[in-house]
């Protein structure tokens, strides 16, 4: 079979064989993925009997569609040969994993096998298969229950002969040892088999021969699992024994009992002392239409806000996020670069004025979930989904919100649906970037407001616009007017606006009005305690006027609320360069690279970070890495003026001073033109300062 194509399928691998079907790993020719095909064995073939159980088996699972469930795609016959079309699941089975779990590890997945079960009984159908070689771990912690290959619908036909014994035996319940008929509390007997496994690494019934670990299953209680690991607490103990229960009507007969038990086991609470930290990832769009992106990455930053509104809870910030957005990720993995405990990710239909919103809530250590729900709603009601998705999490994360928290979440950025959508098409023309698409943004802004004078949100939007075209694409003085004006107007009506308050920070900056800015900035502190970028310009702000020992302080506390970027860490070397500290400017460079790293292996082609590590590299003698790097950078984006001004700082380090000057030349005329006085004391750039066209350069800046 290796190698041939079936339908549109290419066979490429054979993964395993069961009583019940061969499976092979093959790709879609069609849809460009990988899924899994299971076959009949041609030596059942013959039999009607197991080709309706086969069937079944799709009609079945293809009904079920649940994060813990491995999607049935499709049911086909090719040749004679009957195939189900389904998942490809790249991970481990929970059999391989037995023994080497932790009591949490073992509550982890257990919830998230429950909560497949419970969506699976939910339909009516039973798997009455339930074993750890059939439950799968992917690479991010996620559990998929495989292979309903015996499944049953209640309403379907008993396609088994009377007495015959279906499943794997050290799994079965004595119900199906004993030909009785099989439920959902079936299902749970087998489970709790594969929380005792997995806990302890053996199975509860062992024997040697069929008649004895029937006498076993049907007569003798097992040892409880904490007397084989003295880590296992009474409250797992508990929840295996109610699973095991030989009586069905003493069993536990429903997988939600099973959820809410194994959370309330003190192996699943979190720590009193635990971090509450999460990043959100921008909504996938499942719309038919491409343009609905726009909505999709609006709700995704405007929930961000909201949760932003929280004070026990650390929120990734909406510009750390960007780097991420449209990417393939590993949550493992993006939880260890942000250094976060949590990850929310969703998707988001629309079509006409409904929509359908699922959100789920993972724990990236582990990928457990916490909590995920589906919302089908009018497009009215899009504000009151954000606000009950901040409180859900709020709530599974055991937070409590105070009533300014509440009133916070549930005050509506604006009533007009249609300013609401001119101010999300707005922003995601900023996200674009570009003069064009800047300017796009700034008449949908202006759109929004003249629909809703009182959206303040609008305004600030608008004056971060404006901002923009004075840093990057225009350079008029009228664009920091309007910056003012348009955060004042913010301010005016949300009193409470610190983005407000800090965009009229950067303009006194911009300004030269150093005590100026640096007033509003600290006061924007004392309102917000965690507001990252008022340090980091404050940090900035020192550096230009010569206060290192300030700026360190300033780069420290960035270092403490953004502990993913290695922007803090390129200030804090720079910084102590221009203190003539080389080992302490080492230090930072050894940690901006380790910090950079990490992002780039989630995203490689960010060039911000791309273009602050090289630098290091540059430092360090790697030149070739360093070369290779800025090669990378340019064929990315040439055009992007912050990339190609730290490309100009590492030529200027490697001693290239005709790239660095084409660098910097470049960067000038894509916008970066403003930031006269860092560059002026830029040490990187030391040896270009009594260069003549470095001269001339650095006096068009503003």
């Amino acid at each position: 079979m290796i190698g041939q194509t079936i339908s549109h399928y290419k066979i490429l691998e054979k993964l395993g064989e069961g009583g019940m079907g061969v499976v092979y790993k093959a790709l879609d020719t069609k849809l460009d993925r990988f899924v899994a095909l299971k076959f009949l064995p041609p030596h059942l073939a013959a039999s009607e009997q197991d080709k309706a159980r086969f069937i079944q088996e799709a009609k079945s699972a293809s009904a079920l569609n649940h994060p813990n469930i491995c999607t049935i795609h499709d049911i086909q016959e090719n040749d004679g040969q009957l195939f189900i079309v389904m998942e490809f699941v790249d991970g481990e089975t929970l059999r391989e994993k037995k023994g080497t779990l932790t009591p949490k590890q073992v509550i982890g997945y257990g919830i998230q096998i429950a909560e497949g079960l419970a969506a699976a009984h939910e339909q009516g159908v039973v798997h009455r298969d339930i074993k750890s070689e059939n439950i799968m771990v992917t690479g991010n912690g996620r559990v998929k229950i495989m292979d309903f290959g015996v499944a049953k619908l209640r309403e379907g036909p008993m396609l088994t002969n009377a007495g015959t014994a279906v499943g794997t035996f050290a799994y079965m319940s004595p119900e199906q040892i004993q030909g009785l008929d099989v439920d959902r509390r079936t299902d749970l007997w087998a489970f709790g088999i594969v929380l005792y496994e997995v806990a302890t690494g053996e199975l509860p019934f062992r024997a040697e021969h069929q008649a004895a670990m029937m006498y076993e299953i049907l007569n003798v209680d097992p040892s409880p699992a904490s007397t084989k690991r003295k880590d296992i607490g009474a409250g797992l103990d508990a929840v295996i024994t109610g699973l095991l229960q030989k009586d069905q009507s003493k069993r536990t007969s429903a997988a939600p009992e099973v959820i809410e038990h194994l959370r309330q086991t003190p192996s699943a609470a979190p720590a009193e002392e635990e971090e509450k930290s999460i990043a959100v990832l921008y909504f996938e769009n499942m719309s038919s239409e491409k343009e609905s992106e726009y909505f999709c990455a609006g709700m995704t930053e405007d929930i961000i806000t909201d949760l932003s509104k929280i004070k026990h809870l650390k929120v990734v910030s909406r510009t750390d996020m960007l780097a991420f957005r449209g990417k393939e990720i590993n949550s493992r993995l993006i939880g260890q670069t942000l250094r976060v405990n949590y990850m929310l990710e969703g998707s988001v239909r629309k079509a006409g004025n409904k929509m359908r919103i699922t959100a789920q809530l993972i724990d990236v250590r582990n990928g457990f979930h916490l909590w995920a729900d589906r919302y089908d709603r009018l497009l009215e009601d899009i504000f009151d989904v954000q606000t009950e998705v901040a409180q859900k999490i709020a709530e599974a994360l055991k937070i409590s919100l105070t009533k300014s928290e509440k009133e916070s979440l549930e005050k509506k950025p604006t009533d007009d649906l249609r300013a609401y959508d001119l101010y999300l098409r707005g922003k995601e023309f900023v996200f674009r970037r570009g003069k064009k698409n800047t300017e796009a943004a700034i008449q949908m802004f202006q759109n929004a407001i003249s629909i809703d004078p009182k959206f303040s949100s609008a305004y600030s939007a608008l004056g971060e616009a404006c901002s923009y075209m004075y840093a990057w694409y225009d350079g008029d003085q009228k664009w920091l007017g309007k910056t003012i004006e348009n955060n004042q107007k913010a301010l005016d009506l949300d009193r409470d606006s610190v983005e407000a308050s800090f965009g009229i920070g950067m303009v006194y900056f911009h300004q030269k009005q150093f005590d100026e800015a640096q007033r509003i900035w600290k006061d924007v502190i004392r309102q917000k305690p965690d507001f990252y970028d008022a340090y980091r310009w404050l940090g900035a702000l020192s550096d230009v006027t010569g206060d290192y020992d300030d700026a360190l302080d300033y780069y420290k506390k960035c270092a403490e609320l953004k502990p993913y970027s290695e922007e803090s860490w390129m200030h804090t070397y720079m910084t102590h360069m221009r203190k003539n500290d080389a080992q302490s400017s080492e230090n930072a460079m050894r940690k901006m690279i380790e910090v950079g790293e990490r992002k780039i292996e989630v995203n490689p082609d960010d060039i911000i970070v791309l273009s602050r590590i090289v630098g290091a590299y540059a430092h360090f003698g790697e030149k070739e890495k360093a070369y290779g790097i800025l090669k990378r950078i340019t064929e990315l984006d040439p055009t992007d003026g912050l990339a190609q001004y730290n490309c100009a700082c590492t030529y200027a380090v490697l001693g290239d001073t005709k790239e660095a000057l084409a660098c910097l030349k470049n960067a000038i005329r894509s916008g970066y033109k403003n930031m006269r006085e860092w560059v002026k004391a830029d040490p990187d750039l030391l040896s270009l300062k009594s260069d003549p066209e470095f001269i001339a350069l650095v006096g068009e800046m503003r």
